[in-house]
């Protein structure tokens, strides 16, 4: 008997080192994203394969091609992109009216070939500081580049809903839902038309609220996110089945984070944009998005969306792989486990599909 006891306790004793050992390997794996939605296409087979080997689970086809792509790599695919239709544009100050017309180039020659003219777009852009949608400090003038239709407009909406029918009507059978974009206002902040200051002044005195700036606000994210959760409940009322997965942009200035007002079932809200932030502002992006995600609907769930430019030379900001991984770093952090990502062709290029490969894929 005390010769088994002693044997025991010397198999015990080689045993909690094994033991130990497993559960520091265990609390000492990093951790990764097990879920990624890519704005990209897999247009053929080796870009839809490297899709894959960077764990990219969800992602938009358009025809039946990249629809089978999608499913032989195992990534969810969803038809789109729907953005608001109809012919009332928004309409702006004429200070922001000029900004627009002058990095969109409209006093260009119609001859310019799109080369040249993207050459002096681009200039102009970076003159001006131009975010592409993104955030800009307090006071600061950035108004889009494109026209959005004003969603306050009762056309505009009917013409919305017909412009979704074509969507989903042309959609490849199969697919799981919709991709949402360019839902805002272009800029940053609200609608100067005549129904929308009449609505806005309706709005204020049933609130009985005074005409203030932040008042204001108020009225203009309520006709955003009425928008927003209308465009929605029409897909589901056609495709039940639908999931809406969409990014939120252009950025609402008064409120950039407001995406968990809206019914979309996976709501990208930027964490990290194109232009690069400070690493605490991911984090506390990041934070605020998942842990609000289902504040207003239990089915909701908050996406951590990082903006990706590989490409030098433009307005739009190059990102280093360096700084790419670093936001990933961060947002993995903060305790994301999914990712969106835009533009999705940046992310397999060399460089950066080895970062994504490194945070976005189990281990082997």
């Amino acid at each position: 008997m005390k010769f088994a006891k002693t044997v025991l306790a010397a198999m015990a004793a080689l045993s909690l080192p094994v033991l130990f050992s497993g559960c520091v390997s265990k609390q000492q794996e990093s951790p990764r994203f097990h879920r990624v939605f890519c704005w990209g296409t897999p247009g053929n087979e080796e870009v839809a394969r490297k899709y894959a080997q960077i764990g990219v689970t969800d992602i938009r086809v358009g025809s039946k091609k990249t629809y089978e792509l999608a499913v032989k790599y195992g990534m969810t695919p969803y038809c789109g992109v729907f953005t608001p239709a109809g012919p009332y544009t928004q309409v702006m100050t004429e200070e922001e009216k000029k900004y627009h017309d002058y990095i969109s180039g409209q006093d260009l020659p119609k001859k310019l070939s799109r080369a040249e003219r993207t050459r002096i777009t681009d200039k102009r852009c970076i003159e001006k500081g131009f975010l592409f949608g993104g955030e800009t400090e307090k006071g600061v003038m950035n108004v889009m580049a494109h026209k959005i239709a004003c969603f306050n407009s009762d056309e505009n909406y009917s013409l919305s809903k017909k412009k979704l029918d074509r969507i989903l009507d042309s959609a490849v059978p199969g697919v799981k839902g919709i991709y949402f974009d360019g839902i805002s206002y272009m800029n940053q902040r609200g609608c100067f038309c005549a129904k929308c200051l009449a609505d806005c002044k309706k709005f204020l005195a049933e609130k009985k609220l005074p005409d203030t700036q932040e008042n204001r606000d108020l009225f203009y994210r309520e006709a955003l996110v009425k928008y927003y959760n209308a465009m929605i409940d029409y897909v589901k009322s056609k495709r039940p089945d639908f999931k809406v997965m969409a990014h939120l942009w252009p950025v609402f200035r008064p409120d950039p984070l407001f995406g968990n007002r809206t019914k979309t079932d996976y709501c990208g809200q930027t964490v990290a944009w194109y232009f690069p932030w400070p690493l605490d502002k991911v984090s506390r992006y990041t934070d605020f998005v998942l842990k609000h995600a289902k504040d207003h609907y239990a089915n909701a769930e908050g996406i951590p969306f990082v903006g990706l430019n590989a490409a030098k030379g433009q307005a739009l900001s190059h990102k280093t792989p360096e700084q790419l991984e670093k936001e990933l770093q961060t947002v993995l952090a903060a305790g994301g486990r999914t990712l969106m990502v835009c533009n999705g062709h940046d992310m397999i290029k060399p460089g950066y599909f080895e970062v994504f490969r490194k945070y976005c894929t189990k281990e082997k």
